[in-house]
């Protein structure tokens, strides 16, 4: 199963709109949006799986904060399935739902996967209380939901399609929609870790543009990196550059999604 493959999405230089997503008309963007984000948690647990085969038993301080790294890993997760349904279930279009637009394939069952990523954290809370206990075998075991969410993560892209959303809302509703969920989805997360984990789990190689950046929200990265520092040193890319660590993904993509144009933004 791993290591997880990551959905294939907008590559930088087949971008068609100078901008990046922040000019991209938010009906088709909101796609990648979402595949950035799930290959972000697909990489966290691709490393998972690699650090629990790789760090020795005897490094106390490198194993506590990797049980830290793995129950902040698995709050994302939670949130960012809770953030799914928000995003497609809430009417933001004329009181209509994404979903009844798009289909219910947009919010995929994610039961067993939330099931799996609370009894995974709540291992690795009992191995920081008792590290001498800890047995990577046993945390390996408890990733087995990581290919269920991969598998779910790409069937749900299938659905969200551009050209649905084009006909059926204006741009402004949709990026107004948008704004609301991301708002959302901040306000429930804990940022010191949320926003560094982005960063150190993002290929920019396939995007520069995401997450979307500012000088000052540079700033504010680089300091909420400095509050869990040992967590970025385990991180697949450095949370500042972006240069990657080393290479611990899939190297087969799924048929990748990537426009040439905006009009053809939701084909495959």
């Amino acid at each position: 199963m791993f290591p997880l493959p990551m959905l294939r999405s907008l590559e930088v230089d087949q971008a068609s709109i100078a901008g990046g997503l922040d000019s991209m008309d938010s009906r088709y963007a909101v796609r990648y949006h979402l595949a950035f984000m799930k290959n972000t948690i697909l990489r966290a647990l691709n490393n998972i799986h690699t650090h629990a085969l790789t760090l020795p038993r005897d490094d106390d301080p490198r194993l506590r904060a990797f049980f830290e790294y793995i129950v902040g890993v698995c709050d994302v997760i939670v949130l960012q399935i809770d953030t799914d349904k928000h995003l497609f279930r809430t009417p933001v279009i004329a009181g209509v739902a994404l979903e009844e637009l798009m289909g219910e394939g947009c919010v995929q069952d994610m039961r067993k996967v939330v099931k799996g990523a609370n009894k995974l954290k709540e291992l690795a809370r009992k191995y920081a209380k008792r590290p001498e206990r800890y047995e990577s075998n046993e945390i390996i075991a408890r990733l087995s939901f990581a290919g269920e969410f991969s598998a779910r993560s790409w069937a749900q892209l299938h659905f969200v399609d551009g050209r649905r959303l084009a006909s059926a809302c204006s741009e402004e509703e949709m990026r107004h929609g948008l704004q609301g969920i991301i708002a959302s989805f901040l306000e429930k997360s804990d940022a010191a870790f949320l926003v560094p984990f982005i960063h150190s789990h993002h290929d920019r190689k396939t995007s520069t543009y995401w997450p979307p950046i500012s000088s000052e929200d540079r700033i504010t990265v680089a300091c909420l990196a400095k509050v869990h520092p040992r967590l970025w040193e385990l991180a697949p890319f450095d949370v500042f550059t972006g240069r990657e660590r080393g290479s611990q993904e899939a190297k087969t993509y799924p048929r990748a999604f990537t426009p040439a144009s905006s009009a053809d933004n939701s084909q495959y």
